[in-house]
């Protein structure tokens, strides 16, 4: 899904989801690959969201919604999986 990002620094700093602006308190993962990077980003309700962006395009997309970050669970296999 295509979505509106406010960005400082080339960080994700807010994002869109219809007309609800959602903040991003926290950057926890980055990841790159040939031209898209990819941000694990944690709102202040809990919620933990994948947003990429792809260079070239210069969109964003929502790739990803984790209903809650829990570091002590591990991580799944994958990146920003």
């Amino acid at each position: 899904m295509r979505i509106q990002v406010d960005c400082r620094n080339g960080d994700p700093r807010a994002f869109y989801l219809g007309t609800r602006q959602l903040h991003v308190m926290r950057v926890i993962e980055r990841a790159s690959e040939a031209s898209v990077r990819h941000f694990r980003v944690k709102v202040a309700d809990g919620r933990v969201f994948v947003l990429s962006h792809d260079l070239a395009s210069g969109d964003w997309l929502l790739a990803r919604v984790h209903s809650h970050y829990r570091p002590s669970q591990g991580r799944p296999s994958g990146m920003l999986a």
